[in-house]
């Protein structure tokens, strides 16, 4: 903490010499004031981090130090990166795969030397994409190895880290309580994490602090539903079990609020109620440690809350829980069961279970946005009026930033172009800046 603070008064960086184990000053750019220098390291775009760390070793100390990404965010800098775990291109019943979730392979035909024809099951294949939305660009990031299937992403904003959890094994397609970390200090380094107490999928799971990771319900190996939950402390690398939620909750949703340390975990259903969606929710207080149950949240007995659904700070004092489903966007405040307002979504995203992702607030603090992505989909012909945008170049035209002023409630879509290949449906999806 001491040395930290000692950078923020002076970036300066002490490195050791070879000769006679002395400490001297090595210049970050030689001829100018290092207060100068860092103002100009943190003006370059992040893809170029990693090559920068090769210049000197001035340049990597500092690259790879938390204070040099806080003054990037600090100077006005910094980039707002979207992590989505997407199925790779396989065939157009992929996306269909993905809308229902119940179907778990796509299916191919495969004549033998008798002429006979066999099915050969070859299950979606995901991959990491990051969206740079400060420059628009599209890229691929995998640990080496592949993901698992359906696997729940997270980012930690304050350690510049983005965590991979749990899903299935492609090859078995059975959950495992794996557990991947890409660093983005300094460019980008996957290593493995301690893997979760319980293999599971389809759970729910939220970052609440600097580095704590909450997971609850979901699925084990016999598709039974879970009322486990654990915490992980992502500094220690560690594990710990939870008291057990009152209700199994397969398909649940994690949600937590700005500044609150509690878990939400959303709807879901029990092992003997498949697809019914319960309409409680379950609330773990870490100060308590204990779970409580609330009755009334989830309205839709058909539809999961999983992906469409995320928590939004207006202010202070406001904390309100959107969704995005049938045509529109709907807002409740939190604790409140009443509607608080609703307003038409483009037509292009037609999906009933779009992803939904808080990019927070733009450089104009009274405007938060939010990404919604609704994967292959066509604009549908309308005169509606409500902010389709035909793209001649984009795969797909489902998505968007949603950027809402909360002085006034005005709302505006920005196009987002989808390249090829990115436009499936994304199972999960963190941000941060970096």
């Amino acid at each position: 903490m001491g040395q930290e603070t000692s950078n923020l008064k002076n970036p300066q960086i002490m490195l050791q010499s070879n000769r006679g184990g002395q400490e001297e000053a090595q210049e970050l750019i030689p001829g100018l004031p290092d207060e100068i220098a860092m103002e100009c390291l943190v003006r370059v775009p992040y893809q170029f981090h990693s090559n920068m760390k090769s210049v000197c070793r001035s340049w990597r100390t500092s690259i790879s130090n938390s204070y040099f990404y806080r003054e990037r965010r600090k100077s006005g800098f910094a980039e707002d990166l979207v992590f989505l775990v997407q199925p790779l291109p396989q065939s157009d019943s992929t996306a269909d795969h993905l809308e229902t979730t119940a179907a778990i392979t796509d299916k191919d035909e495969k004549q033998d030397d008798r002429g006979n024809q066999h099915q050969i099951h070859t299950p979606p294949q995901f991959a990491v994409s990051l969206y740079n939305a400060t420059f628009d660009t599209w890229l691929r990031t995998n640990p080496q190895g592949g993901i698992p299937m359906f696997c729940q992403c997270l980012a930690l904003p304050f350690s510049g880290k983005v965590l991979l959890l749990g899903g299935w094994d492609p090859a078995t397609l059975e959950p495992v309580p794996n557990v991947h970390i890409l660093d983005l200090n300094g460019g980008q380094r996957w290593r493995r994490g301690a893997s979760m107490s319980v293999s599971r999928s389809f759970f729910a799971c939220a970052v609440i602090g600097p580095s704590t990771i909450y997971v609850a319900g979901g699925h084990d190996g016999q598709k039974n539903a879970l009322k486990s939950a654990e915490v992980y402390d992502v500094d220690r690398d560690e594990w710990r079990m939870l008291p057990d939620m009152e209700e199994e909750r397969d398909e649940c949703q994690g949600l937590v609020w700005e500044d609150d340390s509690k878990f939400w975990v959303v709807s879901g259903y029990g092992t003997d109620s498949q697809g019914q969606f319960r309409s409680d929710a379950e609330c773990f207080d870490p100060i308590t440690e204990s779970w409580s149950k609330i009755e009334g949240i989830w309205p839709y007995s058909n539809t999961s809350p999983r992906g469409a659904t995320v928590a939004v700070s207006v202010n202070k004092n406001q904390q309100q829980w959107w969704w995005f489903l049938a045509g529109e966007q709907q807002q409740q405040q939190q604790n409140q069961l009443g509607k608080v307002n609703s307003i038409p979504v483009p037509d292009c995203i037609n999906g009933t279970n779009p992803c939904v992702i808080n990019l927070g607030y733009s450089n104009d603090s009274n405007k938060n946005r939010l990404l919604v992505i609704s994967g292959n989909c066509r604009r549908l012909p309308s005169s509606s009026g409500s902010g389709s945008s035909s793209c001649s170049e984009c795969d797909s035209e489902g998505a968007f930033i949603l950027e809402r002023d909360c002085s006034n409630g005005s709302t505006k879509w920005n196009h987002i172009h989808s390249p090829s290949g990115f436009s499936g449906i994304p199972f999960s999806a963190s941000y941060l800046q970096i």
